[in-house]
């Protein structure tokens, strides 16, 4: 099916950019930390063919249910129209294109309850379950083995992963009992074997989505534990997600923009101004997104005397650097990458300060 225009991700991300720069600014730091960390999708739900055509597009937000359930109906509604109108205003001028904002909740990783099943001896099981009736699936319908010589095992393993999955509310798609109802879809529907793996991929993929860790993300890894800074943790685990799939400019500005955010969050949960001072070394106030002056402050205050002058010096690299590559107009993969390992070796350098490991 033909994607409309902002339906496609490197045309919409400008967009969203500017819309949630717009809010920023305005104060609105707080939506924006929500919108930047969720899942976001855009489909073309109306159109009107009068005078040239008129589009309009719904952006759905997802967010986890626990962060969902932690607003209120007032703020959930507030959001939406806040990030409707910004998105507006972001295509001003034109007449032929609207949004309309839904942010509702989605089942993430996040909000699995593994002990359900018996913590992540049973989140291990299930995983090899999953896998090994796609494996079945996929050979019985590709010359591989016989259904007879695979119905019993298949059904065993079909029945105990329904059972789990329901117990964790996890979304299972394999509606197919037995390799004999298997066997009539794929005679019907899918003459070649690529078609039928295709088919299997595609049956899975929701339900294995929720076994991804963040771990598997290549380039980047936070060695402190983020449980206690919550609003950093969530951003983190996009960024890791986001800069292995980015392939555009506008996917790498996106991470640009999220490594901002989050190194704004890490200063905010480190800096006192009653304890690090409230101006820095010239007298200036620091404002309460200035993530270079604070953390600046904080380092001199932690790492204070001239046996710690090496580390001090590596923070404010670490951290102008960061700040510097966030802040740079074009983007290329190399640019991304070299932004994402600043800011998570500043996470990590802040972490260790704090003890958390």
């Amino acid at each position: 099916m033909k994607q409309e225009y902002y339906e496609i991700t490197s045309n919409f991300s400008p967009v969203l950019n500017l819309a949630l720069a717009l809010l920023r600014e305005r104060g609105y730091g707080d939506v924006c930390e929500v919108i930047s960390t969720s899942k976001i999708s855009v489909v073309n739900t109306e159109y009107d063919g009068w005078n040239g055509g008129t589009y309009g597009y719904t952006v759905y937000v997802s967010l986890s249910v626990k962060q969902y359930t932690s607003f209120s109906s007032d703020k959930i509604e507030e959001m939406e129209k806040l990030l409707s109108e910004a998105l507006n205003e972001s295509i001003k001028g034109n007449a032929n294109d609207y949004f309309n904002v839904q942010i509702g909740p989605s089942l993430s990783k996040e909000d699995i309850d593994w002990n359900l099943i018996g913590g992540q001896n049973g989140r291990a099981t299930l995983k090899q379950n999953i896998d090994t009736i796609k494996s079945i699936m996929i050979s019985v319908a590709t010359g591989g083995n016989r259904i007879q010589e695979e119905e019993e095992r298949y059904k065993k393993l079909h029945a105990q992963v329904g059972r789990d999955c329901k117990k964790l509310s996890l979304t299972y798609n394999n509606t197919f009992y037995s390799l004999w109802d298997w066997f009539g879809k794929w005679k019907a529907d899918f003459p070649k074997y690529q078609e039928r793996r295709i088919f299997i991929n595609d049956l899975f993929a929701p339900t294995l989505a929720y076994f991804e860790n963040t771990e598997s993300y290549s380039n980047i890894e936070t060695i402190v534990e983020l449980d206690d800074w919550e609003r950093i943790k969530r951003t983190v685990i996009k960024i890791k997600r986001e800069s292995d799939n980015a392939k555009d400019e506008e996917d790498f500005q996106t991470i640009g923009l999220l490594c901002r955010d989050v190194i704004i969050s890490l200063a905010q949960a480190v800096y006192n101004p009653m304890i690090h001072g409230a101006t820095d070394d010239t007298g200036k106030q620091i404002g309460n997104a200035d993530a270079v002056r604070m953390i600046g402050n904080y380092v001199s205050v932690k790492l204070n005397g001239s046996h710690n002058k090496e580390l001090r010096a590596y923070a404010k690299a670490t951290n102008d650097l960061a700040n510097q590559l966030t802040h740079k107009r074009s983007a290329t993969k190399k640019d991304m990458l070299l932004i994402v390992s600043s800011t998570i070796a500043l996470i990590n350098f802040i972490g260790i300060i704090e003890e958390k490991y």
